[in-house]
């Protein structure tokens, strides 16, 4: 049993002032006064000036482990989701040895069932051979989705191949893409328009890390016709531009010009872009400092202050900010709903209020830096609770149950 009093939590477009009761695993009672003394066995949690809101769910994260295991593993990573406000992670397939079969998919999952501190689901690769493997039944049951790669990434796992473009559509699963700009978009959007000919019950398609205005021009007369289209925007993109960040600046997409992270907040407040991933992708400074340094940020520690302080500055609505972190995401992937109402299993991160600076606590992913690195921000994570248990708490880690995820596969 956990009790915050005096503690802020989302309600419509405004902040209220309410008790929180956390009992079996589930918010119990929202009340302005709940009795203190009712906790026989648990703690009391007293968050004057603290904020309640539902755990991140983030869709685009790169563990790196197995095969990259020098810049993240499973435990670093997942620890840095909670310590962000994070109950569960997507895993990319680009990994050293990329999960493009039943192999390597169930080798990665083996991993992350031991090690990780979260909740995760995994993503398999689209290759262009592999669409038969794919639908087979035995991959279709450990995946939440399927990644496509039209452009440079970690792995080289472009694909060219038209007949596997067009059929990763025919497959019920979250369809990832990776465009690398606007032309990689237009390349899948006319696939896409292509198979809604052929096929009865079109996949999702859920765009990553769009960059640009064209992107987003292009995604919102797209989404007129086809509304299972999804856009993703990362923390990075919207924060940081060419003007504004010059140091290890190598990320995929590129960081655009300022009027582009402008579009970026435009689409947001239209609707256009429905998600934020973060696309962590930590490498060690060594090799951002090299000749030929990896494209990537770790977003994971840093994403939720960023924008819940852009929330409170009136960038983004609080229940923009929901949808965004989590409660989209949620009903993509079939894993119940994230608010925190009575009922509801209790997934929440408290942010406490103060004069920080972005890594003046260091960093739990373990490559141990952040392009954000030095920021002020008034407010951070300081404790995740998932299913009712304290996680993460002030520094401290705490192992539990994790469920490994398939779409569908989880009702909370």
């Amino acid at each position: 049993m956990i009790l915050f009093k005096n503690v802020q939590i989302p309600q419509a477009e405004k902040w209220l002032k309410s008790d929180i009761l956390i009992e079996h695993g589930r918010f119990e009672e929202l009340s302005p006064n709940i009795d203190r003394s009712i906790v026989k066995k648990g703690e009391v949690v007293d968050a004057e000036g603290g904020f309640l809101l539902p755990a991140l769910i983030d869709p685009h994260v790169h563990v790196r482990e197995p095969g990259f295991d020098h810049k993240e593993n499973w435990e670093t990573c997942s620890k840095a989701a909670l310590k962000g406000g994070f109950c569960t992670i997507f895993d990319m397939p680009n990994n050293k040895v990329p999960v493009v079969d039943s192999i390597t998919l169930l080798e990665k999952k083996k991993i992350a069932l031991k090690k990780s501190y979260v909740d995760f689901g995994l993503y398999i690769a689209l290759t262009d051979e592999n669409i038969e493997e794919i639908m087979k039944e035995e991959v279709q049951c450990e995946i939440c989705g399927v990644k496509v790669y039209l452009a440079h990434t970690t792995g080289g796992l472009i694909v060219k191949s038209e007949n596997a473009l067009l059929n990763v559509f025919r497959q019920p699963k979250p369809v990832l893409i990776h465009t690398g700009g606007v032309q990689g978009l237009e390349r899948i959007l006319y696939f896409y328009e292509k198979a809604s000919i052929q096929v009865p019950s079109l996949p999702i398609l859920y765009i990553c890390h769009v960059s640009t205005d064209e992107e987003v021009k292009l995604i919102k007369k797209y989404k007129k016709k086809f509304p299972n289209i999804f856009a993703e925007a990362t923390p990075h993109h919207l924060f940081l531009n060419k003007s504004n960040y010059t140091h290890y600046n190598s990320v995929l997409p590129h960081l655009a010009q300022i009027e582009d992270s402008e579009s970026l907040w435009n689409g947001i407040a239209e609707g256009v872009l429905n998600v934020i991933g973060t696309d962590h992708a930590p490498h060690t400074l060594d090799e951002k400092k090299g000749k030929n340094p990896p494209s990537g940020f770790p977003g994971l520690e840093t994403a939720l202050p960023l924008l819940f302080e852009a929330c409170l500055d009136g960038r983004i609505k609080p229940t923009d900010l929901l949808h965004l972190t989590s409660i989209t995401a949620r009903s993509l992937f079939g894993i119940g709903e994230g608010e925190i109402l009575k009922g509801r299993r209790a997934d929440c991160v408290l942010l406490k209020e103060g004069n920080f600076l972005i890594g003046e606590d260091g960093y739990v992913t373990k490559c141990g830096w952040s392009p954000f690195n030095g920021r002020k921000i008034k407010y951070r994570p300081v404790m995740t609770i998932t299913g009712g248990t304290t996680a993460y708490r002030s520094g401290k880690f705490y192992k539990r149950d994790i469920s490994f995820l398939t779409m569908h596969s989880i009702k909370r």
